[in-house]
């Protein structure tokens, strides 16, 4: 083709289409403000050794992953814009990853039902019955008590069973149910 009615790009050859380019030049100069943008490569190496949360980032990759280590000592796969935007920055293991120690009772029950899922799904063990609530076991040699409640707790989720609310109560002790029985 000639000149006046092939793209002004050299090597291009395609037809114009508007401004003197073909198409394509056309919509790159429209998307990026000129004809032959330079882009970044597609799999930037600038992440490799860096932190991102609680993920070190290995210099392998698995397609378009890469390969990083957590502070917990398992390997997990994340992209790069995962890493860069903080939605990958620590493994799926909640347990392993808290945020912090000094919690309350209800945050310590809130963290079992993340953990274990909802007690309303399983069964009671005292009676078999459909469980209501989480209820903690009062075994945890490290026990906590939650100031304003006065109630015991533990930050371990191992350390609760699934029970209805009437079985509940009668484990734990609470007046309500001693007056019921006598």
């Amino acid at each position: 083709m000639d000149n006046a009615t092939s793209c002004a790009i050299n090597g291009c050859g395609k037809p114009i289409r508007a401004k003197g380019w073909c198409y394509s030049h056309y919509m790159k100069a429209w998307r990026y403000g000129t004809p032959m943008p330079q882009h970044e490569p597609r799999y930037q190496t600038d992440i490799v050794g860096r932190r991102f949360g609680t993920r070190d980032v290995t210099p392998k990759r698995e397609g378009r992953h890469w390969v990083c280590d957590c502070d917990c000592g398992s390997t997990a796969l994340a992209t790069r814009d995962g890493l860069l935007n903080g939605t990958r920055n620590a493994c799926a293991d909640r347990a392993v990853h808290r945020r912090r120690d000094a919690i309350t009772y209800g945050a310590a029950h809130d963290r079992v039902a993340r953990d274990r899922g909802k007690a309303a799904d399983l069964r009671c063990v005292d009676c078999d019955e459909p469980a209501r609530e989480w209820s903690y076991d009062h075994l945890d040699p490290n026990e906590l008590v939650d100031p304003d409640l006065g109630a015991s707790f533990s930050l371990g989720p191992d350390h609760y069973s699934p029970r209805c609310v009437r079985c509940h109560r009668v484990f734990d002790g609470h007046p309500f149910t001693q007056r019921a029985t006598l």
